[in-house]
């Protein structure tokens, strides 16, 4: 799927061909004498530079991806394109996150966290999107009907383009050049007859010698898969019995659950307790593929008000409709020794799980709206300077609406007999089997938890390049330019959340913003050229000076090695320092709790050595010597501190680029990359401070804060900071070879790409060759193997897609390591076109239906959906006719 040299001269001869019209990243080639146009068409920006250049490799690496490709995989959202990156690691949400992405698709590149990954559309930002004051880009806001290619820069480019670009930067490039109509209809369903999928495209372009247009629609509709479809998600933990029935799940059971000192047990229609329960399977309810319908408007245009200046408009709109949905409400609650049918005369913690009320949807809506206006030309001073002026307006709004819920301050009401029997307040005895709650109680306890938010940005840039002077090994090519950019996010939470008082989790509302100036410069200085073992030798180097209202200025720069030794061989090198800026979130945003899978140190420690200090420091907390732990969640709030700064990062890069001559068709890439990323924002490590804590250091549990039930010993309150002290550090090598050649009648395309992870360390913790639920999978061993066959009227391919084997020991002071194997998928994808109108692709995804690890830390269904294939054997067919 990703090419580099080849690709890139593809994209070359393409540019010689066509009109000077055609927008390339950073905008429009100038309308110029027949012989001038030539030798401007030749200079275009690639991913990472501002400078226009003949030459595509850059000192950079920059991966392509074509449309072909695109439609090929059958993909209908970018986020699909981009996870099957080999350099998408640790954990990044999409379709198959249920529990907690709120329909939104991110990437992650180099496993640095989706804010550190800058996307940018026709190297212009892209607005954040969401639910509300989000970090990162929803990629579900970019038609793929309006992509031409995406371009993937694994590299920091912060001296080009600012905060965010630390792993690298997805500038994805759109249509521009397009002639006549489009109409496209495609349709994709696994072999378990679920998750069906349809899409429908229509694009519609025209040109004259003044300028062109395109202007295209799109509608996805994602159907749904269920976990208890699936053989491997159908039970959480995959614990049956010997008839299949399912023996694990949660202690938060129908009829509910009680503990009033003596341990968890189980009322009887008499009332009277018995110990143990049975295991609530909620997997029934939950989704493994969640569903989700988009509509996406998309139009381009340009128009010449002069010979050489030209005026340019772009604009982007997507209204996103998606839907999760997870078991009935779990709710726990201390009931009184007085409560209306309280038979244990004492005070009583009761767990249960809401089925009267139905299981819990989660449903977002999101609006997003970007456009640009901009002009564009020609200054003749010297050999010409090309100018660009532009403004961008970026807007999300959305609502974010949670069906189900539960008011435990009136649950409370409901057994509180001092203002209960009140005709609006029933009572209710909540020591009553699954289905026996009345009907007022459900109506009065119940209720629909709505949210809004949303993001926006302004932006002004004005850019100029061109060549500054000539030396004697060729002209120094400079881009310079400012940025003005104000942005803002905002989320606020019903009233019944910000007030604690429901079954979810509490929490705070956010709102603020933050404005930036930016000055930045960029130099390609030719050294050397035409000498023995120096075909060329140049360095690139870019400054930016930035100034945050939240904080105080500073800089950031790159400096670039390009060696090519002769017309086979080239080496290059990149040292860079990179920053991000603390998102509106991070700086304003209120407390919030979340459900995470943590595992208590006190479990059981009842049964431990007495004189340890785990038992010790347990005892002081917990009443109760049989407490054992039930549930892998664990209530933590994660909370905020003021004055972030920004992250920092050191980025190095070093590789060659080899196209031997006498192999037509043959390049290769090698490129070793170093991230250190200080200061970095981030939470402390949940798991490592409650260890530490029950460990004897007492600083630990000042920071987390935790309180417990005074009943049940479990804990009730647990809290997280963000800081500003964390450390990120990863390197590896990427690897990339592709040949085309022409064989026995037909042309031949393998491309390998592959990256070897060497080292993945976050605040001291080593992840390398590591996966668990939380943090997602650091494969050591990552690599896409892609064969293409075709004749004049059609194409075949086939591709191998491998995760290397991880080992899982998120539970290691348990004893609990897991190895988990090796992961090879399998595509085959042809296309075919009938006649100059007609055309038809289709393929099969996971040919040999893998069904994805079991992982000991699973995060949803088992497995971690964000890094393995859950769907199993998926088909996809479009049709497409162009006239």
């Amino acid at each position: 799927m990703f090419k580099n040299n080849l690709l890139a001269r593809s994209i070359r001869f393409s540019l010689l061909v066509t009109s000077s019209a055609m927008i390339l990243p950073s905008g429009f080639v100038s309308a110029q004498t027949s012989d001038e146009q030539a030798k401007s068409v030749e200079k275009i920006q690639i991913t990472g530079s501002r400078i226009k250049r003949t030459d595509l490799e850059s000192a950079s690496p920059v991966s392509i991806i074509s449309a072909q490709d695109i439609t090929l995989g059958g993909f209908t959202s970018v986020e699909q394109v981009l996870q099957q990156s080999t350099a998408s690691s640790g954990m990044a949400t999409g379709a198959a996150t249920n529990n907690g992405g709120a329909g939104a698709a991110r990437i992650n590149l180099r496993g640095l966290g989706i804010s550190r990954t800058l996307v940018l559309v026709n190297g212009r930002r892209m607005v954040n999107s969401g639910t509300g004051a989000d970090s990162a880009v929803d990629l579900n806001t970019i038609p793929l009907a309006a992509i031409e290619r995406i371009e993937v820069l694994k590299d920091g480019a912060s001296a080009v383009y600012g905060s965010d670009a630390v792993a690298g930067v997805v500038n994805i490039i759109t249509k521009t050049n397009f002639e006549g109509l489009e109409l496209s209809v495609g349709y994709a369903g696994s072999a378990q007859g679920d998750a069906n999928t349809g899409d429908i495209s229509l694009v519609t372009g025209g040109s004259s010698d003044k300028g062109n247009f395109v202007i295209g629609l799109s509608y996805v509709d994602r159907g749904t898969a269920m976990q208890g479809n699936r053989g491997f998600s159908a039970c959480p933990d995959n614990e049956l019995d010997d008839t299949g029935a399912c023996l694990s799940g949660s202690s938060y059971i129908p009829g509910g659950n009680y503990n009033s000192g003596d341990g968890w047990g189980t009322l009887d229609s008499d009332k009277n307790w018995s110990e143990g329960y049975e295991a609530y399977n909620y997997a029934d309810s939950s989704y493994l593929y969640t569903p989700q319908q988009r509509v996406g408007l998309f139009a381009n245009a340009n128009y010449y008000i002069a010979e050489d200046t030209q005026i340019y408009f772009e604009s982007l709109y997507t209204k996103r409709t998606s839907t999760q949905q997870m078991a009935p409400s779990p709710i726990e609650a201390i009931l009184t020794a007085d409560a209306t049918g309280n038979p244990f005369g004492t005070a009583t913690s009761m767990r249960r799980r809401m089925t009267e009320v139905g299981d819990r949807v989660f449903d977002q809506v999101t609006d997003t709206l970007r456009v640009v206006l901009g002009a564009q030309g020609v200054w003749d001073v010297g050999s010409g300077y090309d100018w660009d002026v532009s403004y961008s307006y970026g807007r999300n709004d959305a609502t974010d609406r949670s069906s189900n819920y539960i008011n435990l301050t009136k649950l409370y009401n409901t057994m509180d007999a001092s203002i209960c029997n009140d005709v609006s307040i029933p009572c209710q005895d909540w020591f009553v089997n699954e289905g026996e709650l009345s009907t007022d109680t459900i109506d009065y306890i119940s209720y629909t938890d709505q949210a809004s938010g949303g993001n926006e940005f302004n932006i002004v840039n004005l850019n100029l390049s061109g060549d500054l002077l000539e030396l004697p090994a060729g002209f120094v090519g400079f881009a310079a330019g400012a940025e003005y950019r104000r942005e803002k996010g905002w989320y606020q939470p019903d009233a019944v959340t910000v007030a604690g008082d429901g079954s979810a989790s509490a929490q705070d509302p956010t709102s603020g913003d933050f404005d930036t100036t930016q000055i930045y410069a960029e130099f390609a200085v030719p050294l050397l050229a035409d000498l023995p073992l120096v075909k060329s030798l140049s360095v690139d180097a870019a400054i930016r000076w930035f100034d945050y209202s939240t904080f105080d200025s500073d800089t950031t720069w790159k400096l670039g090695l390009s060696w090519h030794v002769n017309d086979d061989l080239m080496l290059r090198g990149v040292a860079s320092t990179a920053f991000r800026a603390p998102t509106v979130d991070e700086l304003y945003g209120g407390d919030v709790g979340s459900y995470d899978y943590l595992t208590d140190p006190c479990s059981g420690y009842g049964a431990g050595d007495a004189s340890s200090t785990l038992y010790q420091t347990c005892a002081a907390q917990i009443n109760n010597t049989n407490f054992v732990y039930s549930d892998g969640q664990i209530e933590n709030t994660y909370t905020t501190v003021a004055n972030l700064t920004p992250e920092e990062a050191d980025t190095f890069t070093l590789g060659l680029v080899y196209n031997p001559q006498f192999i037509e068709g043959f390049s290769a890439t090698v490129d070793y990359f170093n991230i250190e990323v200080s200061n970095a924002i981030s939470r402390i490590s949940t798991q490592t401070y409650l260890d530490q804590c029950y460990a004897g250091e007492t600083s630990y549990c000042d920071v987390l804060s935790i309180t417990r039930n005074e009943i049940t010993g479990n804990i009730d309150y647990m809290e997280s900071p963000l800081t500003n002290v964390g450390t990120v550090e990863t390197r590896g090598v990427d690897m990339n070879v592709t040949y085309a050649f022409e064989a026995m009648g037909f042309d031949w395309g393998i491309d390998l790409d592959a990256t070897r992870l060497l080292e993945y360390t976050e605040d001291e913790v080593e992840y390398t060759g590591k996966i668990d639920g939380t943090n997602g999978g650091f494969a050591k061993w990552k690599s896409n193997l892609g064969i293409k066959i075709s004749q004049d009227d059609w194409t075949a391919s086939y591709k191998a897609r491998y995760i290397g084997s991880m080992t899982d020991d998120y539970y290691a002071a348990y004893d609990l390591v897991q190895t988990v194997g090796s992961v090879t998928y399998h595509d085959i994808a042809g296309q075919y076109f009938m006649n100059d109108t007609w055309s038809v692709s289709a393929g099969i995804d996971n040919l040999f239906d893998k069904t994805p690890p079991y992982i000991y830390s699973w995060n949803n269904a088992n497995t971690v959906p964000e890094v393995y294939d859950v769907m199993g054997r998926y088909y996809h067919a479009k049709v497409t006719a162009r006239f």
